[in-house]
């Protein structure tokens, strides 16, 4: 059974809580210091790491013990540490943690104080840390699912909008040399990395990048005869967010359009409402704590019924709906 994705229900008493409580901080930890990308099938002395993470010897040494009592690394009599299975199975799924402790963390610590609807969220979640766990998670399924889709359409331009940090994009260019590709995001921060990104891998001169909102495009955008080019549109883990505009709902796909006259295609993968009978039966990860932040930033989930009839309404075919990753999280194929 895989330890984190296919977990059963479990009893929380408060030992138990307060550990896995401790245990998700632990595994983040390790992220934050690097410690993953050192330690792994080699043992690596303690002495090295603090080194190589620039950690202070004795808060190291605190750390470790606890991700050894925890279960997640293993420590040999000459101070060397190696990641345990269970820790290599942390490594793997990094992106949850990633998204729970280090993007909602601060939000999930004040729920008590954000209940009332008094105070807002805004400045309570990290936008960067959001795109990188969601990048993450998983990443593996989805880049096999989009390689075997995007390998039987033909098509020259392509645009991911809600980016991040470029990462998709950038693997979609380097398996198809001769295409171009035009990357979206609201966030200048994310447009930076995905900037040093492309240049990284060399790839300036077939990728674009916009900084806007997918929503303020227009026909008289600067950049619309790029954007007139496109015939693939992907969008990953961002269309419940704008689902929940009621004025832009019903004609969302229209404005889509407008942007990209050309379109054919677009690749939707959205996590979507879970039923609470089959939360409470599987405790499945991610699910109750993605329902849970959105609440609390007056976001809705879809259940899946919903966004079918949408995407029907709006005149696409649903060519494929794949599930993968997380429960309730597919990969839409649609068709205009």
């Amino acid at each position: 059974m895989n330890v984190v994705t296919e977990q059963t229900k479990l009893t929380h008493d408060p030992q138990t809580l307060f550990n896995h409580y401790l245990g998700a901080n632990v595994v983040y930890a390790f992220h934050q210091i690097g410690l993953f990308d050192i330690v792994s099938n080699p043992k690596v002395s303690i002495t090295e790491i603090a080194r190589k993470t620039g950690s202070e010897i004795g808060r190291l040494q605190a750390l470790l013990q606890a991700g050894e009592i925890l279960g997640y690394v293993n420590r040999y009599q000459d101070d060397f540490i190696q990641l345990s299975l269970l820790g290599e199975e942390m490594r793997k799924q990094i992106g949850y943690f990633i998204w729970s402790v280090g993007a909602y963390g601060d939000m999930l610590r004040r729920l008590g104080d954000l209940h009332t609807g008094e105070q807002g969220t805004s400045g309570l979640r990290d936008e960067g840390k959001v795109a990188l766990g969601s990048d993450l998670m998983n990443s593996d399924l989805l880049e096999n699912l989009l390689r075997e889709i995007l390998d039987s359409i033909p098509f020259q331009s392509i645009c991911d909008f809600g980016c991040g940090n470029g990462r998709k994009l950038i693997n979609m260019l380097k398996r198809y040399p001769e295409r171009r590709g035009i990357g979206i995001d609201i966030s200048s921060d994310a447009i930076v990395l995905a900037q040093q990104n492309i240049k990284q891998h060399g790839l300036s001169e077939r990728a674009a990048l916009l900084h806007a909102n997918i929503l303020d495009i227009n026909a008289s955008h600067k950049d619309m005869e790029l954007l007139n080019e496109v015939e693939v549109v992907t969008s990953f883990m961002m269309l419940h967010d704008l689902f929940n505009i009621p004025e832009i709902r019903e004609t969302l796909f229209d404005r889509l359009r407008n942007v990209f006259p050309k379109v054919k295609y677009f690749l939707i993968s959205d996590t979507l409402q879970t039923p609470i009978s089959y939360m409470k039966e599987k405790l499945p990860i991610f699910n109750v704590g993605f329902e849970l932040v959105h609440a609390f930033m007056d976001v809705n989930i879809p259940t899946k019924e919903e966004y079918d009839l949408a995407f029907q309404k709006a005149g696409l075919t649903i060519e494929q709906c794949i599930p993968f990753g997380p429960t309730s999280t597919y990969l839409y194929v649609l068709k205009t």
